[in-house]
């Protein structure tokens, strides 16, 4: 591209190090705003752009830097004077336009004294879009905000940005909740976007900010609220095969690595959850309890004591087995070196367990039973797996009140689906996440294994609460296949069209793993010294100009970097004015709340 007429020239090539250019800068160049030739300039600023010409060429160049030349370079000279300073701004190569169109990247070189010009806004959409503009590509671009030094209008191109893990990041009051909401807004909003039937969205919502009328607001959006306090509310619905794995119950019930684990995965090798499960069960409990009466140990007594008291047993609260349940705490009391005492004397014979029990009520009798066998074997010392029983006593009625079983596991066929944990304890919350991210992806892998028909969206709003490396008070084995499962997906989902979106204002607290594996990122205003070092540990694509910007950002501003974009981009994102469609996460206002009046 030749010099034209309607060039504005501000500065002249003075030094070239590579992809470094530093350019001497004319009188005329200090202005904020520029009219020349009935076409608007932005001045030169740090992180703006500026073009220089070289034959066919206009090559671009980012400002890094801003400083000023002493021309007579004598230090003994003290008096300041007008002409002995020049203005230099150093800049980075970034690419180039031939022809009208934008090449991002290194493709030609300057030349001492080419000319330096300021660059029209729509060159400069241009730089920040890689080219995609036009018509063309007004289908596939969405406005959420515009660029904080140019000002121009920027547009997400949702073709490169939802096939990709996306990660949203800012301390409390950066407006991370705002971009998350307009990204997924305004996607769902294009109504020349169909969707519907060929991707599904799910959210996992920790503080219920998103049970309303967020994201979506019509029948494609379907919201689950979970609640650990009643025993009437929503329901996840799971699949027995699905929750009788091995991997799964070792997380459920915090299972140690070298005793609980093992004696799970052997039951579950020989313990199928089919319509015979009741007979084969019985059979092994007749067994067991002719063994322990007959030759009695101190562990299998207890335990056989333990077992009489359950709900899984029929007859257990009728006074039934009161009897034997005495003469049990007599042999504990006083040792088991007596003599195998009569047990056709006691009602045992057609002692079985309840029919239909619920499915976390089998998995509880499976556990005590076997265990009675093992103990009987010799294989388990009591004290060994009693915990694990334990934890699955105090879960229990937790599960029950959140999950179903049932021989189908939901598919969150919906558009959009929210999951509110905000009513669950702790427990739950750490344990539902893991189950819907490993369920949901190993469902759908199966499906799109030979070709992707369909992608799935998994959305974790503070995701600092599962994705975190830090053990604390964490069992070690949870931790470790929790992260196991989301790297997994992180780096093996995109083949599958498996997709996450995590938001925290925590990144410090994530995996370095699943951080370094997100392929764009909206990071807002981050303070704390560790974030900061995680994001510049993890993040290739932050230049260093964007980095010490971080901790200055305002209210609403973001770097959006990644592979999806060319070069980063400090952005203004466009707030969310209904009230309505924001978040449940304002602050309170209290000049409204104080000032009303009593009544």
């Amino acid at each position: 591209m030749v010099n034209k007429m309607n060039d504005l020239i501000v500065g002249k090539v003075l030094e070239i190090e590579g992809t470094k250019v530093n350019i001497l800068m004319e009188e005329n160049s200090n202005m904020f705003t520029y009219f020349y030739n009935g076409i608007k300039y932005r001045g030169i600023a740090i992180n703006s752009f500026i073009g220089i010409i070289r034959g066919p060429y206009k090559i671009v160049g980012q400002v890094v830097k801003e400083f000023l030349r002493d021309v007579y370079n004598d230090s003994k000279d003290v008096d300041y004077k007008k002409n002995r300073f020049e203005r230099v701004i150093e800049i980075k190569i970034i690419g180039a336009f031939i022809n009208d169109s934008f090449i991002s990247g290194t493709t030609a070189y300057p030349l001492i004294y080419n000319d330096v010009i300021l660059l029209s806004e729509d060159e400069i959409l241009s730089i920040i879009t890689n080219g995609k503009n036009n018509e063309k590509y007004e289908k596939q671009n969405y406005r959420i905000g515009q660029t904080l030094t140019d000002e121009i209008t920027f547009k997400l191109d949702w073709t490169r940005v939802f096939n990709t893990h996306i990660g949203v990041f800012g301390n409390t009051g950066s407006g991370k909740s705002n971009t998350l909401t307009k990204i997924y807004t305004e996607l769902f909003s294009k109504n020349n976007l169909s969707i519907k039937g060929k991707s599904n969205f799910l959210l996992l919502d920790f503080n219920g900010e998103y049970t309303g009328t967020q994201l979506l607001n019509n029948n494609d959006k379907k919201v689950i609220t979970l609640n650990t306090r009643i025993n009437d509310g929503d329901k996840l619905v799971f699949s027995q095969s699905a929750v009788w794995d091995k991997d799964i119950l070792s997380i459920l019930l915090s299972a140690t690595e070298k005793t609980q684990k093992p004696f799970l995965s052997w039951i579950i090798d020989r313990v199928s959850i089919g319509s015979d499960f009741e007979q084969k069960i019985n059979k092994v409990l007749s067994n067991e309890i002719i063994r322990t009466c007959t030759r009695p140990s101190h562990d299998a007594l207890k335990l056989f004591s333990t077992i009489l008291s359950q709900d899984f047993i029929v007859g257990y609260n009728e006074g039934k087995y009161d009897s034997l349940q005495s003469e049990l705490k007599r042999n504990l009391h006083f040792g088991t070196d007596r003599d195998p005492f009569p047990i056709e004397t006691y009602p045992i014979e057609d002692m079985k367990i309840t029919s239909d029990l619920p499915f976390l009520s089998k998995i509880r009798a499976i556990l005590n039973i076997f265990l009675l066998q093992e103990l009987n074997n010799a294989h388990y010392r009591l004290d060994d797996i009693q915990p694990m029983i334990s934890r699955l006593n105090s879960l229990e009625k937790s599960f029950e009140r959140v999950i179903k079983i049932e021989n189908k596991h939901d598919t969150f066929e919906s558009l959009l689906t929210v999951v509110s944990l905000r009513n669950c304890n702790q427990d739950i919350k750490k344990i539902m996440p893991l189950l819907v991210a490993k369920l949901s992806y190993d469902s759908h892998k199966i499906v799109n294994e030979d070709s992707i028909n369909k992608t799935f969206h998994l959305i974790i709003d503070e995701a600092h609460n599962i994705l975190s490396d830090s053990a604390k008070a964490e069992n070690k084995g949870w931790q470790d296949y929790r992260l196991e499962v989301f790297e997994e997906i992180i780096k093996e989902g995109r083949k599958f069209g498996y997709f996450i979106t995590i938001a925290s204002q925590r990144p410090a607290d994530i995996s370095p793993t699943i951080m370094s594996q997100l392929h764009n990122y909206f990071i807002h205003r981050l303070v704390n010294d560790n974030d900061l070092r995680l994001i510049d540990f993890s993040i290739s694509t932050l230049d260093k100009v964007s980095r010490q910007n971080i901790p200055n950002l305002s209210p609403g501003c973001c770097i959006i970097t990644g592979t999806s974009f060319d070069l980063p981009l400090m952005v203004k994102m466009d707030y969310m004015d209904d009230k309505n469609h924001r978040p449940n996460s304002d602050n309170v206002n209290l000049r409204e709340l104080w000032g009303k009046e009593v009544t």
